[in-house]
């Protein structure tokens, strides 16, 4: 896909020139629980996690890693523009991204490196999520102190960014939630026992004038808000206390007209819930989307952050086992979040996550050390465009709903969830069996035709058709073939 290059326009208050990436056809909206283009197409969000892909890639290394992922059907990257590592961390060109850590100036060799990546992706057809600036980072810390973002200097970073990246979903906050205190005092009296009541800061004004930057910003470059709003959501982290909302999105933000989609993170821990804090379990992502699925304001909806794959179970080696989540984790928890309501799903892999290049960068142990090109070959990022060849093969894709009514007797928990999706004008009915084991469906929602049955092997995006029966009970018992390689199936019921 050609491009015009770069638009130069003065940027205000800040003391650099900044060039405005002009790429047609770049944003997306809204239609409805689902994305589209701005043309108007239906999109399937189908993400690759990679933070440290403008701090820790050369182009070089850049397009290895986005030709892959587009080999792959990723159609979206997420990735931080002012990293976790923070402003004091040179990218792998050698460029800060801030000159004396001020926000108001960026260094201007270091966002260069960022609009080349951002163009050679849309180049392979893959957008990206930016993340403005990381929330635990920038904002304020773990432990709630302040960082060099804030009210003060927010709203003008953020139109810069607007009007520098217009068009990019932009994902805020950032692993950390908008209110927020003192995470190490309270995971410390957690394990000794303590009972102590610490002060929670409500950031959100700050994350506001983040927002209204970002929109003024892409009004300057051009961007219509009243056809297309600017996608804006933010990037919570798990509910680690109380009081505070919910986890997801639209729990801190839904009377904001800029909250354009919702998200959560599930994350990457079994542990069961604490009460009485709402924690999201990584083997039962389909909680969260149900949750926000029945929000009345219609939004797209993303689970933002699953379990990463060979990533160690709860983040450490504590089994001494080297237990990690799996392709068949990542594809079950994926697949469940999906036909429960999600309109896209995010993949993430510990290693490309971090971006671990060994000899270039030390590795954070939260799974073993393999190299970032090794963990590319990970058989869970190739099984990710399956599930969206599944939805996006059926033309009903703006009709699709999720409907656990379908399925007679128990659904099962954790990864032994059932999970249901049909079209409601009646044309399919799709059930996710992650088990394998036979599952009973009610089928009287189907319109009246032919029906063709088949099973859908999510490991390699294959049908198998077999003998669909007329006549007799609307319930039918459906019992999935047999395979040594992977124990789940999706049953399509479609009328032909």
């Amino acid at each position: 896909m050609p491009f015009p290059g770069y638009v130069l326009v003065f940027c205000g208050l800040f003391a650099t020139f900044c060039s405005s990436l002009n790429l047609p056809g770049y944003a997306l909206q809204a239609n409805g629980r689902l994305f589209e283009t701005e043309d108007g197409k239906r999109f399937f969000w189908q993400a690759d996690t990679a933070w440290g892909l403008f701090h820790k890639f050369s182009l070089e290394d850049a397009d290895r890693y986005l030709t892959d992922r587009a080999s792959k059907k990723f159609n979206v990257i997420l990735a931080t523009a002012l990293t976790q590592w923070g402003p004091k961390d040179k990218n792998r060109n050698g460029d800060l991204p801030l000159i004396s850590q001020d926000p108001t100036r960026p260094n201007e060799p270091y966002w260069k490196h960022v609009d080349r990546i951002v163009e050679m992706a849309f180049q392979k057809r893959i957008r990206i999520a930016m993340v403005p600036a990381w929330g635990g980072t920038y904002f304020f810390s773990s432990s709630n102190k302040p960082g060099i973002l804030n009210g003060t200097n927010v709203k003008e970073f953020g139109h810069w960014i607007g009007k520098r990246y217009p068009g990019l979903p932009k994902l805020l906050v950032a692993d950390i939630n908008p209110i927020w205190t003192n995470k190490s005092a309270v995971v410390d009296d957690y394990r000794n026992r303590r009972s102590k009541t610490h002060k929670m800061t409500d950031y959100s004004p700050v994350y506001d004038k983040l927002a209204e930057g970002l929109i003024s910003g892409e009004v300057e470059a051009g961007i219509d808000q009243e056809t297309t709003p600017a996608m804006i959501t933010i990037h919570p982290t798990n509910q680690w206390f109380t009081p505070g909302p919910i986890a997801i999105s639209s729990a801190f933000f839904d009377n904001r007209p800029w909250l354009t989609f919702d998200a959560s993170q599930t994350g990457h821990t079994n542990y069961q819930p604490n009460p009485p804090m709402a924690w999201w379990n990584a083997e039962k992502p389909y909680e969260a989307i149900e949750a926000m699925y029945k929000n009345p304001k219609p939004r797209p909806l993303i689970d933002n952050e699953a379990h990463y794959e060979n990533r160690y179970i709860n983040g450490k080696n504590r089994d001494g086992k080297n237990t990690v989540w799996t392709a068949k984790d990542v594809r079950i928890g994926n697949m469940q979040s999906v036909f429960s309501g999600a309109s896209g799903l995010t993949y993430g892999s510990d290693n490309v996550m971090q971006g671990y290049i060994p000899d270039v960068y030390k590795h954070d142990p939260s799974g073993p050390a393999v190299s970032v090109w090794s963990e590319l070959s990970l058989a869970g990022a190739g099984q990710m465009q399956w599930i969206q060849k599944v939805i996006t093969d059926r033309a009903a894709f703006y009709s699709r709903i999720p409907d656990q009514s379908v399925i007679i007797g128990d659904v099962g928990a954790g990864e032994e969830h059932i999970t249901a999706t049909r079209d409601s004008t009646g044309s399919f009915i799709m059930v996710y069996s992650p088990t394998g084991k036979p599952v009973t469906v009610e089928t009287k929602s189907l319109s009246i035709g032919q029906v063709k049955a088949s099973w859908y092997d999510p490991t390699n995006g294959t049908y198998s058709s077999f003998e669909y029966l007329t006549g007799g009970s609307s319930q039918r018992l459906f019992s999935p073939p047999k395979s040594t390689t992977h124990p789940d199936w999706v049953l399509i019921l479609e009328v032909v």
